[in-house]
């Protein structure tokens, strides 16, 4: 009886396993069935879409501005040529063929191949970028495999080599961002110091990959678009900087820049030899980047805050203010210049060796008089001379937020010989310091804000961004006769007989005033005068004098201040030409 139930219960409990199972291996032979069978394409490429790309998209760079709002620097639209290996059955005839076409150079060819061998065959290989349109419609119209255009942006900068070492350029980082090939950023001027806000920020595309890398599709959902980076507005007048670059070309070496008095806005600043920063992007950027290197000239070198030069007779004014201020000199007193002056066991000599005769401050200015300035250094004494100098700015930075590197210069004085050289202060060091020789050393800038105090009677600091705003500059408190004797001088300097008269101009009325300098950078022998002091041009181009010249106009309401530095050119007269040329664009205006 109890065996029979058991039995019973044992069946029931069978039946219901084997009805539950034969339930479930239907159900999973229908899923199988539904996935290996009905839905067999929908799942397989579910399978193959299992990893994602992403693309940075990157944006349009922020301009860098004129101070009238022209483009400097900017984005321009280009057409990046690349090939995929894997979509051609004649690789090696798609690229002869596009080689030939672009003219590419044996070189680039061979690090296409380099690429191409290196890469999966479905990866695109770049050619050529920054590719003339009307070359790549040619190379199109062959509908060659393989071959493909995109279109992108590549940083053009409108005024080449005028003004290259502070605009700056772009290039690529020295470590790749993942998913942008194409990615650059600042790496100078001010493509550097205002990357972060010209960058802008990045967009992206997701890109749908499969196992093996290759794209399949794109996730138009998770796209992002990029925001374009902002605007930099500069103080820069373009027609200023084209005249201060040319005119700075027609010399191996030199800088020079021009400040608006009112503002402190700099309407051009140069510094030759330069660098074309559009050829970085060229198939021979590499031998063009070697070629600069290789330049004793230091074309990347700003030259307007990094080059130190004498100021020479430039530095006549801070002495002539000194002596007027301090009233160790009279306007009407006279120095009798024979074209040499003895003192102590030396002769020192003036630059015009028949002399100037009887000269006053403002003749000594006009015909930039030695002797007047050995003499009236001596009595005025190097502190009065070094303060003065102090005041005008020429020991200042400027813009250090834009050129972090800079070269202030030696203004000397007893401590700083004592400190420096390890002796005493001497007479003689006074004397040759009364015409900007001797330890004096000065950059460009400071030259020019020097010139812009003294027509202004204002403390005239430079900026570089634009702003509505105009500054209230502190006054510098030099009494305004001491001022008319110096600037009365300054504007005889570009009178008949001066020291500049062959770069006087004259625009609409507008006049300028200014001070010629020739900066010696070696030292003539007792048995070189004896003999006959070498010319320039018998002496290597290393050997020969600096030229320099500060001038302001219009003299009856001075507006512009400008410096020029002329490396090795032998005298003042190549800087005073410059000059000219960059103050006519300016009087324009």
């Amino acid at each position: 009886m109890i065996d029979s139930e058991i039995s019973k219960q044992f069946d029931r409990r069978s039946a219901l396993f084997l009805t539950g199972g034969a339930i479930l291996t239907s159900v999973l032979i229908l899923r199988m069935l539904q996935m290996q069978v009905f839905n067999y394409k929908n799942y397989k490429q579910k399978s193959e879409n299992n990893s994602f790309r992403i693309q940075i998209n990157m944006p349009q760079r922020g301009k860098i501005l004129s101070r009238s709002g022209a483009p400097i620097s900017y984005d321009a639209p280009i057409y990046r040529l690349y090939v995929i290996p894997e979509e051609t059955d004649d690789l090696e005839g798609l690229v002869n063929t596009v080689a030939r076409e672009l003219n590419l150079p044996e070189k680039r060819v061979k690090n296409i191949w380099k690429h191409i061998k290196k890469q999966p065959k479905f990866q695109p290989v770049l050619i050529s970028e920054n590719t003339d349109w009307n070359v790549l419609a040619g190379i199109q119209a062959k509908n060659l495999d393989g071959l493909h255009i995109q279109d992108g942006f590549a940083r053009h900068y409108e005024l080449g080599p005028a003004g290259a070492q502070i605009f700056g350029y772009v290039g690529a980082p020295d470590k790749a961002v993942a998913n942008t090939p194409f990615y650059t950023h600042g790496i100078t001027g001010l493509e550097k110091v205002f990357n972060e806000s010209l960058a802008g920020i990045p967009g992206k595309t997701v890109m749908i990959t499969n196992a093996v890398g290759r794209v399949t599709g794109e996730d138009k959902t998770k796209f992002e678009q990029p925001i374009p980076g902002q605007n930099i507005q500069t103080t820069i007048d373009i027609s200023a900087q084209r005249a201060m670059y040319d005119s700075l070309t027609l010399y191996k070496s030199g800088c020079g820049v021009a400040l608006d008095i009112e503002t402190g806005d700099i309407l051009a600043l140069a510094s030759t030899p330069s660098f074309d920063p559009n050829n970085f992007s060229g198939d021979d950027a590499e031998e063009y980047i070697a070629g600069l290197r290789n330049n004793f000239a230091k074309p990347f070198m700003n030259k307007v805050f990094e080059g130190l030069y004498p100021p020479g007779s430039t530095f006549k004014i801070v002495v002539a203010l000194a002596g007027l201020e301090s009233g160790a000199i009279t306007p009407n007193e006279t120095v009798f210049c024979p074209g040499y002056w003895d003192y102590g066991d030396r002769r020192y000599h003036c630059w015009e060796h028949r002399g100037h005769g009887h000269v006053n401050v403002v003749g000594a200015l006009k015909h930039s008089c030695d002797i007047y300035f050995y003499q009236m250094a001596l009595r005025i004494g190097i502190d009065a001379i070094k303060h003065m100098a102090v005041k005008l700015g020429l020991t200042e930075k400027y813009i250090e937020d834009i050129i972090s590197k800079q070269m202030t210069g030696i203004i000397p004085d007893r401590k700083w010989k004592e400190t420096n050289k390890g002796v005493n202060w001497v007479h003689g060091d006074t004397v040759i310091s009364g015409i900007g020789q001797g330890f004096t050393l000065v950059n460009c800038m400071q030259l020019a804000v020097m010139m812009a105090r003294v027509a202004s009677n204002k403390r005239v600091i430079p900026r570089f961004i634009k702003s509505n705003k105009k500054p209230k500059f502190e006054n510098l408190g030099l009494q305004k006769k001491s001022l008319d004797y110096v600037l009365n001088g300054l504007e005889e300097v570009l009178k008949p007989g001066g020291t500049a008269a062959g770069s006087a101009i004259n625009v609409d009325g507008a006049k300028m005033g200014g001070k010629t300098g020739t900066s010696q950078v070696r030292s003539i022998s007792k048995a070189e005068r004896a003999s006959g002091v070498l010319t320039n041009e018998q002496l290597e181009w290393h050997m020969r004098n600096h030229g320099l010249f500060v001038g302001y106009a219009p003299i009856n309401n001075p507006k512009y201040a400008v410096c020029v530095i002329t490396e090795h050119s032998g005298s003042s007269g190549s800087a005073a030409r410059s000059v000219a040329s960059v103050m006519k664009e300016l009087l324009k205006k």
